[in-house]
């Protein structure tokens, strides 16, 4: 027995060693058989797969954190390493600090892709999503940089009092950038214009929004070219989406017809061009049902309205043109007349004689 202590005390931080080496090698296993045996099927007896992935991702982590602690304790019981031991101690916590980060990377990625499935979050609110997710990230990736600057005897006190003087100098000058940056994670995040809509700013400026940039929404017009507006410009504007609440769109033609005509025939006919050319599958709103009105008597006509919906903005250009040529030609074939402008001059005497000198 005593030789055991003999043998001990003279290689005790080689014993120690490897008693260390061996512990970790059981521990970490230990922890691979908890997470892969035990609390996998835990979590796969919930309903949603959160809980599954969270799991998953810190598996892997833990076991390593275990191993780095292990390997820490095993090298700083050797007496031979120390004048080493700050140095592993440094490297020590760099390695857990690398862990943490790679953790909370991972945890953010499941995270925002949860948020980004569920069904209470709009699809276009997934570009704010995204933007959010990168930001956090950069303020992970700055903590762990900060970290290790600290871990390494690096003094970072004088590094953030730089960053805050730097930081304010910085934001006055980009205030417009900035400003435009948070102005286009508010279009962003607020959903009421995405990409592929067609809009309406308040200078009467129209087109389909193709991106909402960092700093700019880029808006294409009628003509195929392309207008980059500032994010805050945009904002601060009033805004018609054309694809909201729903894509259909309606839109009214006016027309009139001489005060002679037969009204309920010219009510029949049109009804007959509208239903026409609403059926179309091209560009005609399916199941709408066109609306004829007369609203008005006019100095010329009886003037009406006929509502009609297409199934996107953009092609109520071509059925207002399709239905204005039909209804005319519809309109000629029952002799019914759209009166041009007329006025009546009424001489109260007798008429002048404008041949008398």
């Amino acid at each position: 027995m005593e030789s055991i202590y003999s043998l001990y005390f003279t290689y005790e931080s080689i014993i120690d060693f490897v008693i260390f080496l061996v512990s970790t090698f059981i521990v970490a296993h230990l922890v691979t058989f908890v997470f892969s045996r035990i609390l996998m099927r835990l979590v796969e007896k919930t309903k949603n797969e959160f809980d599954d992935m969270l799991v998953k991702t810190a598996q892997q982590p833990v076991y390593w954190g275990v191993v780095l602690g292990g390997l820490y304790l095993a090298l700083t019981s050797l007496k031979i390493l120390s004048d080493y031991h700050s140095i592993i101690k440094i490297v020590t916590q760099i390695g857990f600090i690398l862990i943490l980060i790679i953790v909370s990377i991972r945890f953010s990625k499941i995270f925002f892709e949860f948020v980004s499935g569920s069904s209470k979050i709009k699809k276009r609110q997934a570009g704010f999503l995204l933007t959010f997710r990168k930001i956090t990230n950069v303020l992970i990736y700055f903590l762990g940089l900060i970290f290790i600057l600290q871990s390494v005897g690096i003094s970072i006190s004088p590094l953030v009092a730089s960053l805050g003087i730097g930081g304010l100098a910085v934001g006055l000058a980009l205030q417009p950038t900035l400003s435009n940056y948070f102005a286009g994670l508010s279009l962003s995040a607020d959903g009421f214009i995405r990409s592929g809509d067609y809009i309406e700013v308040d200078d009467g400026l129209k087109g389909y929004v193709v991106a909402i940039e960092w700093r700019n929404t880029t808006i294409r017009l009628w003509d195929n070219n392309l207008v980059k507006i500032p994010n805050s410009t945009v904002a601060n504007s009033k805004l018609t989406n054309f694809n909201e609440p729903q894509n259909n769109s309606s839109f009214i033609v006016f027309c009139g017809v001489s005060y002679g005509s037969d009204l309920r025939k010219v009510e029949k006919i049109a009804l007959e061009v509208a239903h026409k050319i609403q059926s179309k599958k091209k560009h005609g709103a399916p199941d709408y049902e066109p609306v004829f009105r007369y609203y008005e008597f006019g100095d010329s006509n009886i003037n009406f309205k006929v509502i009609l919906q297409a199934d996107k903005f953009v092609n109520h250009y071509l059925m207002k043109h399709e239905f204005i040529r039909d209804l005319k030609d519809a309109f000629d074939k029952a002799k019914i007349t759209i009166s041009y402008p007329t006025r009546t001059v009424e001489f109260a005497g007798s008429l002048p004689n404008i041949n008398s000198k």
